[in-house]
This record gives structure tokens, sequence and C-alpha cells, in this order.
């Protein structure tokens, strides 16, 4: 009997101390890592290392295998430790978004803007497609295209105002547009697509390219004209398209590029200089898609402190007929010039380098933000309200090419 009473003793020992090291010991969570794989390395226009993958927050939780203080023990010592041992309060899991929030020192808090739109950019080789929404995650078009027409070459994308229809610079589609990129047309849904022949040749940009709404009329940029490069447009009427017309034909500058279409179509800001690419001297421009009223819409000189070693860049209309564009008159920001009127105004003194806007048909101002707090200094994508209220990051940690964002329903 005092042998099984010491026994028993010596086994209720054991337990009691295998229930203290088993509270002690309680297993970590899983490791949450990264699970985006790496895109092919390469740089953008300023020379920089372009991002990783788009596919922003896509994270798994990894497996881990841990020893813990009962290890060892048999089976049945374990199940009676586990049953005894007090319940763990569980930790909770960050949720990785596609977005991400951030608050200036000084300035409008970001908030999510409900609104509708989709915004595209190429990241990488690859053209994307994303909705306009906090949380939104990407949509990679050019493998989403593969499946439709295989091509290893996507320069650009752009979408007309209403959303209907994507313009891109690409080698599918046509045999002859490999090595050099053609002009094509896709449908929203990505169903179909097709190069665009006018006047009996493939059409090929030198640079970013405009859709309107509706898909029967693309403005683009080329050689071959009154200047070194000019606006080009092309129309299509009953499944045929017309011969190019030149557009900037009136300019007095060298080079004609980067057009935003009116959500009509009607009319066609853009870069106008005698230099290539936004340098110094880059005004702003507008001409009707038909040719007509070509006109010099705002130097460098005209705004606040300006001359001509200042830039401005990337217009494109807001749907109260302003033009919002891009301007370094102190620092790069981005301003707003009001339909009718010859003075701009700053729209926030708050995000600087701050580039390459367009327009979300509800107003809404996109740009590529390399000052965000925290930031590495890359190209993101930014959603901000028409008066910079608020604003949340749309992409982050990723280097969006800057040779243009597009905007669209």
């Amino acid at each position: 009997m005092a042998v099984m009473f010491n026994l028993r003793q010596s086994l209720s020992a054991i337990l009691l101390l295998l229930l203290a090291l088993a509270a002690c010991g309680q297993p970590a969570p899983a490791a949450l890592t990264d699970a985006d794989p790496a895109q092919s390395p390469g740089e953008d226009i300023l020379g920089k290392p372009r991002g990783s993958s788009p596919e922003l927050g896509a994270y798994e939780l990894q497996s881990t295998t841990e020893v813990t203080p009962t290890s060892f023990l048999p089976l049945l010592f374990r199940r009676w430790v586990a049953a005894a041992a007090p319940t763990p309060t569980p930790t909770a899991t960050p949720t990785a978004a596609p977005t991400s929030t951030v608050t200036p020192t000084v300035g409008p808090t970001p908030t999510a803007t409900p609104g509708s739109g989709y915004v595209t950019y190429r990241l990488g080789e690859q053209l994307y497609r994303i909705p306009a929404r906090q949380g939104a995650v990407p949509e990679n078009v050019s493998a989403a295209l593969d499946s439709l027409a295989p091509g290893v070459e996507d320069d650009f994308l752009n979408l007309s105002p209403a959303g209907d229809w994507l313009l891109l610079s690409t080698d599918r589609f046509h045999p002859d547009c490999a090595g050099w990129t053609c002009l094509a047309l896709v449908s929203a849904d990505l169903s179909a697509g097709e190069v665009i022949s006018a006047g009996g040749s493939l059409v090929r940009s030198d640079g970013f390219a405009a859709v309107a709404s509706g898909g029967d009329l693309v403005v683009y940029v080329h050689g071959d004209g009154s200047h070194t490069r000019d606006l080009w447009a092309a129309s299509r009427s009953g499944g045929a398209w017309s011969a190019p017309i030149e557009l900037t034909t009136d300019s007095p500058y060298a080079w004609n590029h980067q057009p935003a279409l009116s959500a009509d179509g009607g009319t066609v800001v853009f870069d106008c200089a005698d230099a290539p690419y936004g340098q110094e001297g880059t005004a702003i421009c507008e001409v009707g898609s038909d040719g007509s009223g070509f006109r010099v819409v705002l130097t460098p000189a005209e705004g606040p402190g300006g001359s001509a070693g200042n830039a401005l860049h990337h217009p494109d209309y807001a749907p109260d007929g302003s033009i919002v564009f891009e301007a370094d008159w102190d620092g790069e920001q981005i301003w707003r010039l009001p339909a009718g009127e010859s003075t701009p105004v700053r729209i926030s003194e708050q995000f600087g380098n701050d580039n390459s806007p367009c327009l979300l048909p509800d107003g809404r101002i996109v740009s590529l933000w390399l000052g965000r707090p925290d930031g590495q200094g890359d190209h993101e994508i930014k959603v901000m309200t028409a008066d910079a209220s608020s604003y949340f990051m749309l992409l982050i940690d990723q280097d969006v090419l800057d040779i243009g964002i597009g905007c669209g329903e």
C-alpha cells in the first residue's frame, strides 16, 4: 500500500510539474511572411530600380514547428497536460491589406473615400488595373491578356473616361507588332482586343496615348509631322479607322505629348515644350480633337514665382472643366487651373514630390506620391478628394513607372 501511495504521489508531482511547464511554454503563433514573388529587375525612366511584385498585401501563414516542454512525453501524458492546462488567449493575426493609411504631420486626415472608377499603371514589365477604392487588389492585365493573345512587350495602359475601353501599346494581336509595339484596343472585360490600323497602316505611338469613351477615337504621339513630336488622332466609323490627322500643326513647340481627352472627347490637353519629356520650360497646351482651336493654356512663367526654368506636367481634365496638373513652382505638387481663369491654385501644400495626376469621373485626383511618411521614395499611388481634405494610399511599397497613369469609370 505504501508503495502504491508513493507511486501516486510521484505521478501527481510529475503531473503538476508538467502543468506548470505547459503554462509557461505556449507555442508562438505562425509567422507572417510576404509571399510576393520578385519582379524582373529593371529601372524606371529616372534610372532608379523598379519595384517588385504588385500583388500588394498577398500574405500567407507559414507553418512553424516548435518544441514545447511537453514534446518529449508519451501521447497519453501530453493529452492529460493539454486537458488540464489553461486555455491561451488568442493572438490577433495581422490582416494584410493592399493599401495603407498614413497621416502627415500636418494636413488632411487619410480616410477611405467612397467612389467608383479604376486606375491603370505599369509596374515592372506588367500592366495593371485596380479599382480606386481602399483595400482594392490589383489585376494583372498583361497576364490576363496572355490567354487572349500572348505577348512579351506591353509599354503602357490607359482607359477611356467611361472605362469601357482599354488602350495599350503592345506586341500582341498582330505579328508585325513584334519588336515594334502597336496601339491596340481591348474591351473592359478583357474578352476581345485588336490592333488599330488606320489609313492602311498599323498605328504606333511614341509615348502615352489616350482613348475616348466609346472607343472610336484615339490620340497618340508620333513624328513625321510639323514638329519633332506631334499629336495625331484616328477615328473609327462603321468599324473602319480613318487616316490619322495631325492635331498640333499650330503648336509653337517642338515636342507635343502626354495627351488627355475630355470626357466628351472634344478636346485634348497635353504637355508642350521645346525639349522632351517634361524638361524646363514645359507648358500646358490644348487643342480640339479635330485639330482646331489650338491654344497655350499655361506656361511655367505664369505661375507664382515662376520662370522659364520651371515645368508643368501631365495635365488632365476635372469633371468641372478645370485642368489639374503637376508643377514645380514650389517643389513638385499638384495644381488646378479653374475653367475660364488664368491663375493656377495649389490643391494642397501638404503633399511634396507629388507627380503625374489623373482625374476620376467623381473628381478625385490620383497621383504618384514619392513623399509618403515612412515610404522609400517610390512612385506610390495616392487617391485624394478634389480639395485634398482626405486621401488614402491605393498602392504602397511599389515603384510605379512614371510614364502616365490612367483614370476612368
